[in-house]
């Protein structure tokens, strides 16, 4: 696995304009009501609860450059009508990721849980993610669908900033079918915790994680870097905060 090159995203905002990233503030035409917003039993305060059936993305911030899109579809969804779509070629300067608004300074906790459906996979040694976990602009924990073999994996930052990488999943993630996943992060260092599920099996938790980072800034959807091919469409998206 191909080490990451990252693009600093922190507090801009991504316009979807096609073929190029631009930063600015975001048009009416992306502001849409929630309604009806999904829910779920995990603790926190909501900072995203959307099905996309409002045709807007609901608070979410897209980054999108070159032949990247990022934006709600009808043409595949889990319920309802509409659902997010990351669409990424290996095209130089080919960016779509869509991230929350910046957490609360000091924030701790996020859970993030949503269904997800990647119809085309990326090229063998990348992967599709699924959830991004920042602290501050740094990447500190993911979860992602390799591509080479469709395996789960989770990818830690240690505090010396290399990856630490855990298979979760050993056999082959379906494409082209809806699997629910979720992920939680509590951010403390060499305390952190982390807990994945995926289709509702809990494939990780651990609470003494080595983890660079003391509390966490953001929550992530596809990746920050370019060429990460992928189509990958998302729905009954919550994410919380603590």
């Amino acid at each position: 696995m191909r080490k990451l090159k990252a693009l600093s995203t922190a507090g801009t905002l991504g316009l979807l304009v096609a073929g190029s990233l631009v930063f600015g503030s975001a048009p009416a035409a992306n502001a849409a009501s929630c309604s009806p917003a999904p829910t779920n039993t995990y603790p926190g305060t909501v900072a995203i609860a959307t099905g996309f059936e409002s045709g807007g993305l609901c608070g979410l911030i897209p980054v999108v450059s070159g032949t990247g899109t990022a934006a709600v579809s009808s043409s595949l969804y889990y319920a309802g009508t509409h659902s997010a779509k990351l669409h990424v070629t290996t095209d130089a300067g080919s960016v779509a990721n869509l991230s929350t608004p910046a957490f609360p300074s000091g924030t701790k906790t996020s859970y993030a849980d949503g269904r997800f459906n990647i119809t085309v996979a990326g090229v063998s040694g990348n992967d599709v993610p699924y959830f991004r976990f920042f602290s501050g602009s740094t990447r500190v924990a993911d979860i992602y669908r390799y591509n080479s073999n469709g395996q789960l994996w989770l990818r830690v930052t240690a505090p010396n900033g290399t990856f630490v990488y855990t298979k979760l999943i050993s056999g082959s993630i379906s494409l082209s079918a809806w699997h629910s996943v979720s992920m939680r992060v509590t951010a403390n260092g060499a305390a952190s915790t982390i807990q994945v599920w995926f289709d509702g099996v809990q494939r990780y938790s651990s609470t003494s994680v080595n983890m660079l980072g003391s509390s966490l800034s953001k929550v992530q959807l596809g990746a920050e870097h370019d060429r990460q091919k992928g189509d990958e469409y998302i729905d009954h998206l919550i994410i919380k905060r603590s």
